[in-house]
């Protein structure tokens, strides 16, 4: 068996098993009481954290295969986004359950007061729509419709921005943090982008 053939297959239940770590440390978190006395607020910000990083793994993806040797982290692109999507969509279901308490009074609420509710919602939409679509036979059904969706992730890198900053009151450590993560990322997307590369032609 070819190493390539190893790494591409006997390695990826470890993998994985790394990326689920966050989510079994959460959950083991909150049985031994350490969320306690409000668990939703704690696993909202915990799981939004690892959202964010994974989203944030996901973009970082082509320009670090790209600009270094480590081609092999391309073969788990997809591991990545499938987390970015499963963290995400934790987030909703805990601000659902935990939060919100299933009340249909207080979700409405929400979306009335806290329209930052909507850039996340949109996230984990466009996120869905992407780990739908993310297996091989998608791939091949789509041809290459499926890259141009695919792009749709740098839309919900404005979206977790967005979704960031309109919730600030006071401190904005963690927005500024993944905002400068994520824009650097962003602007080197446009970049490459044929339409900017054509308008730089001109203005050149």
């Amino acid at each position: 068996m070819s190493s390539s053939t190893y790494w591409d297959r006997k390695e990826k239940p470890y993998v994985m098993l790394l990326f689920m770590g966050p989510f079994l440390w959460m959950i083991a978190s909150l049985f031994m009481g350490r969320y306690f006395p409000d668990p939703g607020k704690a696993l909202m910000n915990i799981s939004g954290v690892w959202a964010s990083v994974f989203i944030i793994a996901v973009l970082s993806i082509s320009p670090f295969v790209k600009y270094t040797s480590f081609k092999v982290l391309s073969r788990y692109r997809r591991f990545i986004g499938l987390a970015a999507f499963f963290y995400a969509l934790f987030h909703l279901l805990v601000y659902l359950v935990l939060f919100a308490g299933l009340s249909l009074s207080w979700i409405v609420s929400d979306l009335i007061d806290k329209p930052y509710i909507y850039a996340g919602a949109l996230a984990v939409v466009l996120l869905t729509m992407l780990a739908v679509t993310s297996t091989k036979k998608m791939m091949r059904r789509m041809g290459r419709n499926w890259k141009k969706m695919h792009k749709a992730v740098y839309i919900v890198g404005v979206c977790v921005v967005a979704h960031l900053w309109w919730q600030v009151k006071s401190d904005i450590t963690y927005a500024a943090w993944i905002t400068a993560f994520i824009v650097p990322l962003l602007w080197l997307r446009i970049r490459q982008n044929p339409i900017y590369q054509k308008y730089l032609n001109k203005t050149s």
